[in-house]
Protein backbone atom coordinates (compact mmCIF):
# COMPACT_ATOMS: atom_id res chain seq x y z
CA UNK A 1 0.00 0.00 0.00
CA UNK A 2 3.02 2.08 1.24
CA UNK A 3 4.37 2.18 -2.43
CA UNK A 4 1.59 2.63 -4.41
CA UNK A 5 0.71 5.91 -2.53
CA UNK A 6 4.15 6.98 -3.23
CA UNK A 7 3.64 5.75 -6.71
CA UNK A 8 0.22 8.18 -7.44
CA UNK A 9 2.02 11.21 -5.60
CA UNK A 10 4.76 10.80 -7.74
CA UNK A 11 2.71 10.84 -10.82
CA UNK A 12 0.58 13.69 -9.76
CA UNK A 13 3.13 15.46 -9.20
CA UNK A 14 4.71 15.47 -12.53
CA UNK A 15 1.69 15.67 -13.98
CA UNK A 16 1.64 19.34 -11.87
CA UNK A 17 5.00 19.46 -13.02
CA UNK A 18 4.73 19.28 -16.94
CA UNK A 19 1.57 21.30 -17.13
CA UNK A 20 3.35 24.13 -15.17
CA UNK A 21 6.24 24.06 -17.72
CA UNK A 22 4.33 23.72 -20.70
CA UNK A 23 1.90 26.61 -19.35
CA UNK A 24 5.31 28.37 -19.14
CA UNK A 25 6.44 27.08 -22.80
CA UNK A 26 3.05 28.33 -24.16
CA UNK A 27 3.10 31.83 -22.52
CA UNK A 28 6.27 32.23 -24.10
CA UNK A 29 5.12 31.28 -27.58
CA UNK A 30 2.55 33.34 -27.31
CA UNK A 31 4.38 36.59 -26.42
CA UNK A 32 6.76 35.51 -29.03
CA UNK A 33 4.61 35.09 -31.78
CA UNK A 34 3.61 39.01 -31.18
CA UNK A 35 6.17 41.70 -32.34
CA UNK A 36 5.90 44.32 -29.42
CA UNK A 37 5.61 42.04 -26.67
CA UNK A 38 9.08 42.21 -24.19
CA UNK A 39 7.25 40.12 -21.37
CA UNK A 40 4.13 38.12 -20.97
CA UNK A 41 1.39 39.34 -19.00
CA UNK A 42 2.07 38.53 -15.68
CA UNK A 43 -1.27 36.99 -15.13
CA UNK A 44 -0.49 34.38 -17.98
CA UNK A 45 2.24 32.95 -15.70
CA UNK A 46 1.72 34.40 -12.18
CA UNK A 47 4.49 33.83 -9.11
CA UNK A 48 2.28 30.95 -7.55
CA UNK A 49 2.79 28.97 -10.52
CA UNK A 50 6.76 30.09 -10.67
CA UNK A 51 7.06 29.38 -7.27
CA UNK A 52 5.34 25.80 -7.53
CA UNK A 53 6.85 25.27 -10.99
CA UNK A 54 10.19 25.97 -8.85
CA UNK A 55 9.26 23.91 -5.64
CA UNK A 56 7.85 20.64 -7.45
CA UNK A 57 10.45 20.62 -9.83
CA UNK A 58 12.90 20.00 -7.29
CA UNK A 59 10.81 17.21 -6.19
CA UNK A 60 10.46 15.24 -9.00
CA UNK A 61 14.21 15.75 -9.77
CA UNK A 62 14.82 14.89 -6.11
CA UNK A 63 12.76 11.90 -6.91
CA UNK A 64 14.79 10.43 -10.10
CA UNK A 65 18.12 11.55 -8.68
CA UNK A 66 17.00 9.27 -5.47
CA UNK A 67 15.85 5.99 -7.53
CA UNK A 68 18.82 6.44 -10.22
CA UNK A 69 21.67 6.59 -7.43
CA UNK A 70 20.00 3.58 -5.90
CA UNK A 71 20.29 1.33 -8.99
CA UNK A 72 23.03 -0.17 -10.01
CA UNK A 73 24.57 0.65 -13.25
CA UNK A 74 22.54 -1.46 -16.14
CA UNK A 75 20.05 -2.67 -13.94
CA UNK A 76 16.11 -0.92 -14.96
CA UNK A 77 15.23 1.72 -12.31
CA UNK A 78 12.95 0.49 -9.64
CA UNK A 79 13.70 -3.16 -10.32
CA UNK A 80 14.52 -3.72 -6.49
CA UNK A 81 11.65 -2.76 -5.47
CA UNK A 82 10.53 -6.53 -6.48
CA UNK A 83 10.78 -8.31 -3.58
CA UNK A 84 10.94 -11.29 -5.57
CA UNK A 85 14.05 -13.54 -7.02
CA UNK A 86 12.97 -13.95 -10.07
CA UNK A 87 13.09 -10.25 -11.79
CA UNK A 88 11.50 -11.41 -14.83
CA UNK A 89 7.83 -11.59 -16.19
CA UNK A 90 4.83 -8.99 -16.43
CA UNK A 91 5.86 -7.91 -13.12
CA UNK A 92 8.82 -6.11 -13.95
CA UNK A 93 8.00 -4.95 -17.23
CA UNK A 94 5.16 -2.96 -16.46
CA UNK A 95 7.45 -1.27 -13.57
CA UNK A 96 10.29 -1.15 -15.84
CA UNK A 97 7.99 1.04 -18.46
CA UNK A 98 6.06 3.10 -15.96
CA UNK A 99 9.64 4.27 -14.62
CA UNK A 100 10.69 4.60 -18.01
CA UNK A 101 8.11 6.71 -19.24
CA UNK A 102 8.30 8.74 -16.14
CA UNK A 103 11.75 9.26 -16.81
CA UNK A 104 11.28 10.05 -20.42
CA UNK A 105 8.31 12.77 -19.39
CA UNK A 106 10.84 14.17 -16.92
CA UNK A 107 13.99 14.16 -19.44
CA UNK A 108 11.32 16.01 -22.61
CA UNK A 109 9.66 18.37 -20.00
CA UNK A 110 13.26 19.64 -18.38
CA UNK A 111 14.77 19.99 -22.20
CA UNK A 112 11.82 22.19 -23.08
CA UNK A 113 12.45 24.37 -19.98
CA UNK A 114 16.07 24.43 -21.18
CA UNK A 115 15.48 25.17 -24.44
CA UNK A 116 12.91 27.23 -24.51
CA UNK A 117 13.11 29.23 -21.51
CA UNK A 118 16.73 29.07 -21.02
CA UNK A 119 18.27 29.27 -24.21
CA UNK A 120 15.62 30.42 -26.66
CA UNK A 121 13.43 33.05 -24.71
CA UNK A 122 15.74 33.76 -21.64
CA UNK A 123 14.54 37.10 -20.28
CA UNK A 124 11.31 36.37 -21.20
CA UNK A 125 10.36 33.84 -18.03
CA UNK A 126 12.74 33.81 -15.68
CA UNK A 127 11.20 31.40 -13.82
CA UNK A 128 11.10 28.77 -16.29
CA UNK A 129 14.72 30.27 -17.51
CA UNK A 130 16.09 29.13 -13.97
CA UNK A 131 14.52 26.24 -13.72
CA UNK A 132 15.89 24.63 -17.57
CA UNK A 133 19.37 26.08 -16.08
CA UNK A 134 18.73 24.40 -12.92
CA UNK A 135 17.45 21.21 -14.24
CA UNK A 136 20.58 21.09 -16.85
CA UNK A 137 22.64 20.38 -13.35
CA UNK A 138 20.00 18.01 -12.29
CA UNK A 139 20.18 15.93 -15.46
CA UNK A 140 24.02 15.41 -15.03
CA UNK A 141 23.64 14.85 -11.64
CA UNK A 142 20.99 11.96 -12.58
CA UNK A 143 23.35 10.98 -14.94
CA UNK A 144 26.42 10.45 -12.74
CA UNK A 145 24.11 8.87 -9.65
CA UNK A 146 23.34 6.04 -12.42
CA UNK A 147 26.28 5.43 -14.41
CA UNK A 148 28.45 6.29 -11.63
CA UNK A 149 31.69 7.72 -11.76
CA UNK A 150 35.49 5.27 -12.06
CA UNK A 151 37.59 6.21 -9.21
CA UNK A 152 40.98 5.37 -10.19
Amino acid sequence: MKMIFGAVVSVVLLMIYVYLVYTGVDVIWECAAVASCTSPEPQAFNDRMASSMSLIGGLVSALVIAELAATKPGEAPAARLLASANRSGTPIKILQSITGVYLAVWLLTGLAAFFVGYLSHPGMLPPLADLGQAWLGIAVGAGYAYFGIDQP
